[in-house]
């Protein structure tokens, strides 16, 4: 099998993609990509991308995916010769967008790609969601178990009006169509791990599933 180089985070909405990175992000040597993030970043240093972006929804409009595959290839471009591991989160969406990640870099990236897929119940989901509190500063989210008012970046912790139950459901339903046969493509690339329980006991299940990837811990 060849060296992972990408390991792409799968999952519905609140299936606990941001604690999992995190997860990554303490115990191994990894670029973290979120989608999210790299957007905003963009817009932040008034790259060529970030004037796309900021000019798209000033208009009210919707990032595509010609924009964001292309923010994607070039983030991965600028770190792929690096020891660390690349962590996706919230990217690819569809399968075009799937496809599009393993032609990069001339295809060199194809047979380095793996992904792994949180499973929760959309019973959970919808719980979770509901719930959390996202990060006005930087993004990043907490469930019912953080016990805190302030982000780790200093930044307000607020509840997203469209996280109450009915958008949450909604946005399921789009899951299941739009971004759940992405799945299905990348076949034995994938591991599937339950999201259910403590934030520790998904770490766990995280870090056995990686090892099946051969991607070991910091040292």
């Amino acid at each position: 099998m060849s060296e992972v180089k990408v390991l792409v985070l799968f999952g519905a909405p609140g299936a606990g993609k941001g604690t999992v990175a995190q997860h990554l992000s303490e115990n191994y040597d990894v670029h973290h990509f979120s989608t999210g993030n790299l957007l905003r970043n963009e817009v932040k240093v008034g790259s060529d991308i970030g004037l796309k972006v900021q000019e798209i929804l000033g208009s009210g409009g919707l990032v595509g995916s010609d924009i964001v595959n292309e923010m994607v290839q070039k983030n991965i471009s600028e770190v792929v010769d690096s020891e660390r591991l690349i962590v996706l989160d919230g990217y690819p969406r569809t399968v075009d967008q799937a496809q599009v990640l393993d032609g990069m870099l001339s295809g060199a990236l194809k047979d380095r790609v793996r992904v792994l897929e949180l499973s929760v119940d959309d019973e959970v989901v919808v719980k979770r969601i509901s719930q959390r509190r996202v990060c006005v500063k930087c993004g990043n989210t907490y469930g019912p178990h953080d016990k805190i008012e302030v982000c780790s970046c200093g930044g307000d912790l607020v509840r997203r009006k469209d996280d109450d139950e009915a958008v949450v459901r909604s946005r399921l339903a789009q899951y299941e169509k739009e971004t759940r046969p992405v799945a299905a493509y990348y076949g034995e690339r994938l591991l599937q791990v339950s999201g259910d329980g403590k934030p520790e006991e998904v770490a766990q299940r995280v870090s056995d599933a990686l090892a099946n990837f051969r991607i070991g811990k910091r040292r």
